[in-house]
């Protein structure tokens, strides 16, 4: 029996099996390469079963067929089967190198082989697949927030796409508050090129970090997010389609310097004499009490974004400049609520899209520039199945790709994103997910078959990821950078 060792017993076009010595070590995750040797094609699987084999004392291990490599060195979904008793073999380097070509610019790891990390076969994504979505799903501390600033620090090195992401922690931009050894992106050695900050801090941390400062105007703004922020009644909802039609900085001014309890309506003959005929005029008919609550929660929104909105100044036109030029924006609004953060996210996310639909419009191109991602902590707040809460994010959701604007969805929650939104995002990351139905979901959305990874998935640690993305052609094991080591990496070669 020990020649029938580390030979293929079994096999079909989707599962391989093979035995392998007692106390060979194994893990599930590892990449092996099953060589026929009589047509000289090389089978790449990965180890999703181990099971002990009673007959024999062995250890039964089962397979998934990623890819094979035939004499032309072309990598190809398999649709042939080896040689049966065909050997099993770790990778070697040809092979190796073969799999590198197929990682992209933006690179966030290193694959990993069941518990082996392969330093010399970094996971990269390609910059030109973001305008399809992108899904980190992780259960809290998997390491969600350190992969969005490794990905941030790679895409300041590439240059390919421009990444807004707010943070309302303030640990992006200048790392984790209360943490000496922890740092940010702004000490990234290329942070002065690739990286832009807007913040509401003083000016004096501003100005040590060579921040700007946030401004959103009026204008920016939309009577619309008013439903992002607030659970409107429908009557509610009726006013603010009645004041569609107006420009936000009026709609403001209206509220802010007229009482609606003095509006005229059907039952009053009094005039209006305010500076606003047509929003009066237009509003009239609205339920009263729908319309104070529409007031009141207007005046409330402008308290809670006091910090950063400007009847006139807008950092809007600047953001929006960088964004094209590849960079990564950071939105750093330390102590803001989840209201004032998606209702600043809603604005500056409906500049990108508008600008970038309109340049497709007029010239049949969204830009010179690459893909814009926009990145959305907590994602299931605004794409979920039922609610109303979705404004600008769900048209880029399902419209932004040919615009070439991105939503990167960041959720513990993937269950409860919309389904249809889920079927638009061709990468994810998957960061150990406990609960099964998360799991199952994100199986069955996923570009790449998920389901056969499921016991990989519930056995990952901290700082693992399954990857699945429509620029590898498999789903892809890896250890994500640890981003203090990495921003080291980076400075040594910076140096070198």
């Amino acid at each position: 029996m020990e020649s029938r060792y580390n030979q293929l017993t079994g096999t079909d076009v989707l599962t391989y099996h093979w035995l392998i010595p007692p106390g060979t070590g194994v893990s599930v995750g590892e990449l092996e390469v099953v060589s026929d040797e009589r047509s000289g094609i090389r089978y790449f699987t990965r180890v999703t079963g181990i099971a002990h084999d009673p007959e024999t004392g062995g250890v039964q291990v089962t397979g998934l067929p990623i890819g094979c490599i035939d004499q032309e060195r072309v990598f190809r979904k398999p649709r042939t089967i080896p040689l049966l008793h065909s050997p099993v073999r770790p990778l070697q380097s040809t092979e190796i190198a073969v799999l590198r070509g197929f990682m992209g610019e933006i690179e966030v790891g290193t694959v990993t082989s069941g518990n082996q990390r392969m330093v010399d076969l970094p996971v990269g994504i390609p910059s030109s697949v973001l305008n399809q979505h992108l899904g980190i799903f992780a259960t809290t501390g998997m390491g969600k927030s350190n992969l969005m600033k490794v990905f941030c620090a790679s895409a300041i090195v590439s240059r390919k796409v421009g990444i807004l992401l707010t943070d309302p922690h303030g640990e992006y931009a200048t790392g984790q508050p209360g943490n000496p050894d922890s740092r940010g992106l702004v000490h990234h050695p290329l942070a002065k090129d690739g990286l832009r900050v807007y913040t509401i801090r003083s000016k004096d941390v501003a100005g040590e970090y060579w921040m700007k400062t946030l401004r959103i105007g009026y204008k920016d703004l939309a009577i619309a997010d008013l439903g992002l922020i607030f659970d409107l009644s429908p009557a509610q909802y009726e006013v603010v389609n009645l004041l569609l039609p107006f420009s936000t900085d009026e709609i403001i001014d209206f509220f802010i310097n007229d009482d609606v309890e003095s509006l005229p309506s059907h039952l009053r003959t009094t005039a209006y004499i305010g500076n606003h005929q047509e929003i009066a005029q237009r509003v009239r008919s609205a339920p009263p009490d729908a319309l104070r609550l529409v007031q009141r929660q207007m005046r409330t929104l402008l308290d809670l974004t006091s910090k950063f909105v400007h009847p006139a100044e807008s950092s809007l036109p600047e953001i929006l400049e960088d964004l094209d030029n590849n960079r990564v924006v950071i939105i750093d609004i330390p102590g803001m609520s989840d209201a004032a953060e998606l209702f600043i996210l809603s604005a500056i996310s409906r500049a990108i899209f508008k600008k970038r639909q309109r340049r497709f419009i007029e010239h049949g191109t969204a830009g010179s520039g690459g893909s814009v991602l926009i990145s959305i902590e907590e994602a299931q707040r605004v794409l979920s199945q039922h609610s109303e809460k979705t404004g600008i994010f769900r048209e880029i959701a399902m419209e932004g790709r040919k615009f070439g604007v991105g939503i990167g969805a960041i959720t513990q929650q993937p269950k409860n994103i919309d389904s249809r939104v889920l079927a638009q995002m061709n990468t994810l990351f998957v960061m150990g997910l406990a609960d099964r139905q998360d799991r199952e979901i994100i199986a069955s959305s996923a570009k790449h078959d998920l389901r056969v990874l499921d016991t990989e998935i519930q056995t990952l640690d901290r700082g693992d990821a399954v990857i699945s993305t429509v620029g590898i052609p498999f789903p892809v094991s890896c250890r994500i950078h640890y981003f203090e080591d990495y921003l080291d990496s980076l400075w040594e070669n910076s140096s070198g």
